[in-house]
């Protein structure tokens, strides 16, 4: 769902530790470039990138994607791959739209430090001189939201909400009163304001009502003119659900069939907090425009560039990289800037399915991470480190076996093969995956394994359970010259079948 990325260091730790993925229709991998922009880029590391998109796009699944980086020591390279439409096949294009969820935070957050800037508002003004009756109105300020430090409840992860993110037929249409309702409906799931750092949608829906409150016009206006003031040519705040072409359609995955979920996202489910759309070499081109503070005074760039637990007001850090992603339904994104080299680099994705957050990793978070991990290593701790062997990549076959012998719970863990990477802090670890998978009564044939580079492997795999033949992604790192269980996907499975374990922290 929007926002689901927000602290970036903790989301890279995340994809380094790979869990489940659950998957279901392969649609081949193809590029569309655009020429012009791609023969700027030295020709070895446009083959590098175009290794890792490829890669990941085939063993994750995913319809299609697109890239774009801004370097003015390389040049521009702009390539999209795969699918737009998967129903007419459609080959993907670079200047194609994708919703871009929570990237609509940061240019409502700019609008509101330009109000600032210009004395309409101050920033320690608190929430109650624009919004009536929101739990701890009287000390939240608008700083506070711009932080994500308010506290406020957010309203997309109340039940009520989900129905609107999963049901093909919502029973009803969402608005901004509904969401004001949850919020105000629910004061004990408020937090202290200016006590931590807590990503919620609500506190940007209510900075667009600020915005509209200061300045007497929708919301979307605003949005938009600002977007005609950095130049963006492909990016708009829409009027309503349908999509602006040319569109890459976005795919979620309802009862385990992909499903065309592009005009499921209205302007009126996230609101300001994540209804923008634009095209990758527009998030590119903007990256470096929001790195720098454009339109803002300087101390108030200063401020909105001071990170707590990775997030500053409207931008989120990653190592040396600032700027922000997104996700809702049937779309991630992504766009950071490295101001030290003036680099910028965007990333988006045309599938994304939020009930199977945990369980669908290679999105555009992970795209733009390992990205960043080849071209500019050191400019995030801990993405550098490389095994120094990898061990032969097993066959279909072999995997398969080795996998029905650690899900076997009668088979004492010390006669079985396949190791799980923290099985040193619970040498038990793997006969509690066994359980859990006895539990569901599954049982997984590994079709095809891929190599994605930094010594990680996945395993498309057929999982046969109760609810039918289900694809999933397994991932392997390397440990001794052996290939093992990542430790985060099987913590993941552990806990979901409801046991612990002193490796799962």
């Amino acid at each position: 769902m929007s926002g689901s990325h927000y602290v970036l260091s903790r989301r890279i730790s995340a994809m380094l530790a790979l869990p489940l993925v659950v998957v279901l229709l392969t649609v081949g991998c193809g590029t569309t470039a655009d020429s012009g922009r791609a023969q700027a880029f030295p020709a070895d590391l446009a083959g590098q990138i175009d290794e890792i998109m490829k890669s990941h796009i085939d063993a994750g699944l995913i319809p299609g994607a697109a890239v774009s980086i801004i370097d003015p020591e390389h040049g521009t390279y702009s390539q999209a791959y795969g699918v737009a439409d998967t129903a007419t096949g459609r080959r993907a294009a670079v200047r194609d739209r994708y919703r871009v969820g929570s990237i609509t935070k940061t240019f409502v957050a700019t609008a509101v430090l330009r109000l600032a800037d210009a004395q309409k508002l101050s920033l320690d003004d608190p929430l109650r001189k624009y919004v009536d009756a929101i739990p701890n109105g009287d000390t939240i300020t608008v700083r506070d939201l711009l932080g994500m430090r308010g506290g406020v409840y957010d309203f997309a992860t109340n039940p009520e909400f989900v129905p609107q993110l999963l049901a093909a037929a919502p029973d009803h249409a969402w608005s901004i009163g509904d969401a004001l309702r949850i919020i105000r409906d629910n004061p004990d799931k408020a937090g202290p304001p200016n006590s931590r750092t807590a990503y919620s949608n609500s506190e940007y829906l209510l900075l667009g009502l600020i915005l509209e409150k200061v300045t007497g016009r929708p919301v979307r206006e605003v949005v938009n003119d600002l977007v005609g003031e950095y130049g963006l040519h492909d990016t708009g705040y829409p009027r309503d659900a349908t999509a602006p072409t040319p569109d890459s359609r976005g795919y979620a995955y309802d009862k385990y069939v992909r499903t065309d979920v592009t005009a499921r996202t209205p302007p009126t489910l996230w609101e300001a907090a994540g209804s923008l759309v634009a095209s990758v070499p527009d998030l590119a081109t903007y990256a470096a425009a929001l790195g720098a503070g454009r339109f803002l005074e300087p101390r108030t760039d200063t401020a909105r560039t001071t990170f707590t637990d990775g997030y500053g007001l409207g931008l989120m850090s990653a190592g040396s990289w600032v700027g922000h992603s997104g996700a809702v339904l049937g779309y991630t994104s992504m766009t950071m800037y490295l101001p030290e080299r003036k680099v910028s680099v965007a990333v988006a994705v045309n599938q994304y399915t939020p009930a199977y957050r945990a369980l669908l990793p290679i999105d555009a978070s992970y795209l733009w991470t390992d990205l960043v991990a080849q071209l500019y290593p050191g400019t995030i701790a801990g993405l550098d480190n490389r095994p120094t062997a990898q061990p032969p990549i097993p066959a279909p076959a072999e995997l398969t076996a080795e996998l029905a012998q650690a899900l076997n719970p009668s088979i004492p863990a010390s006669a079985k093969t396949l190791r799980i990477e923290a099985d040193d802090k619970d040498p038990d670890l793997v006969t509690k995956l066994a359980r859990a998978y006895a539990h569901a009564a599954i049982e997984v044939t590994v079709d095809r394994t891929t190599d994605i580079g930094r010594g990680r492997l996945i395993a498309t795999t057929s999982a046969t359970g109760s609810d039918g033949n289900v694809p999933m992604l397994i991932p392997l790192v390397p440990i001794d010259n052996a290939w093992r269980l990542d430790d985060g996907w099987v913590c993941a499975q552990i806990v979901a079948d409801g046991q612990q374990s002193p490796a799962c922290p």
